[in-house]
């Protein structure tokens, strides 16, 4: 890595004393270096003659591990910063796609429940795409992009939070890379507590702070990265597809994506869990240039999901109506 390098971003930094001013450096491996400016005020007129001015300004450096900076409080890097890159290469955080032949229980199904489906016949079984899959679950069951994968030669990337979980999506032997990470809520990368659950697990406390109490059995402490992040490390700026089922946090991964960096044709996102609810979800999405072409709902609760495409893509919206 570079030394005695300054870097233009924007972290923050909570302490008691007044900063006015600090910048982070790139220091030794596994460090970021922090440069810092304090001003103090003189308290009595006499400081002030004496030193001609009520400020007094000290600068000082400190350095801490990257993996600290990583779990974003109180220093963070921003999601296009090129030492977020290097990190998720470096610890592993994306493994490539399986080289040996699938290991999957249902060969000759498509798990999807309709979104898959819907995609297809958006695209009309175009080969060669790439999907982004976040809430991989197992990397079969009830997969929205299994099919596109194996049958039609999509590549993508996996994204399952849960270690156990995720554990199971190496086992498939997907043709996908994969992350054992979360999405991030947040424009700069951090860690959460997430609750174990197999298909219902989710983020339980979107903060590093509430670490200490929650990591007893059922709760892993995760890394989430922005999905900008993500894709920059694979040097992807076009997805055909994304699935998004985060059991409640869809509208925060979303509200973090620098859409004039990242084109996204189509997304299914689940609206059962957020918050501001299925009108909330399909403004914001509006206001993104998008346009609702379906809506995909199973009897068992199994899907709950908007069929999104971007509305300069005419002959994908055409194609979504036809019968």
């Amino acid at each position: 890595m570079r030394r005695n390098s300054f870097v233009n971003t924007s972290p923050k930094f909570a302490m008691s004393a007044p900063w006015q001013r600090f910048g982070i450096l790139l220091g030794t491996i596994g460090f970021i270096v922090v440069c810092f400016r304090v001003a103090t005020k003189s308290s009595e007129d006499g400081d002030k003659s004496k030193h001609g001015d009520p400020d007094i300004s000290y600068s000082s450096m400190i350095s801490v591990p990257i993996e600290e900076v990583m779990a974003g409080d109180p220093i963070v890097l921003a999601q296009d910063d090129p030492r977020v890159t290097q990190y998720i290469w470096n610890h592993g955080y994306i493994v490539a796609p399986s080289e040996i032949d699938y290991n999957l229980t249902a060969p000759n199904k498509n798990p999807s429940m309709g979104q898959g489906q819907m995609i297809r016949k958006i695209f009309k079984d175009m080969k060669g795409g790439f999907f982004i899959e976040s809430g991989a679950l197992d990397g079969e069951t009830r997969s929205n992009t299994l099919f596109l994968e194996k049958e039609l030669g999509w590549k993508g990337l996996l994204i399952e939070a849960d270690p156990k979980n995720y554990g199971m999506v190496l086992e498939k032997r997907r043709k996908a890379w994969s992350s054992n990470t979360c999405l991030a809520t947040k424009p700069y990368p951090h860690k959460v507590v997430f609750r174990q659950q197999f298909n219902v697990g989710k983020i339980k406390d979107d903060s590093s702070k509430s670490m200490g109490n929650k990591t007893a059995s059922g709760y892993a402490v995760v890394q989430c990265f922005p999905v900008y992040s993500l894709l920059s490390a694979l040097s992807v700026s076009t997805i055909d597809y994304f699935s998004l089922d985060v059991e409640g946090v869809e509208m925060e991964v979303l509200a973090n994506i620098p859409f004039d960096k990242v084109f996204i044709k189509t997304l299914s996102v689940e609206f059962n869990h957020v918050s501001a609810g299925k009108a909330g979800l399909r403004k914001v999405m509006e206001d993104k240039g998008y346009v609702v072409v379906g809506e995909v709902s199973h009897p068992q609760g199994l899907a709950n999901d908007f069929i999104f495409v971007h509305h300069s893509l005419h002959e994908l919206i055409a194609a979504s109506k036809e019968q």
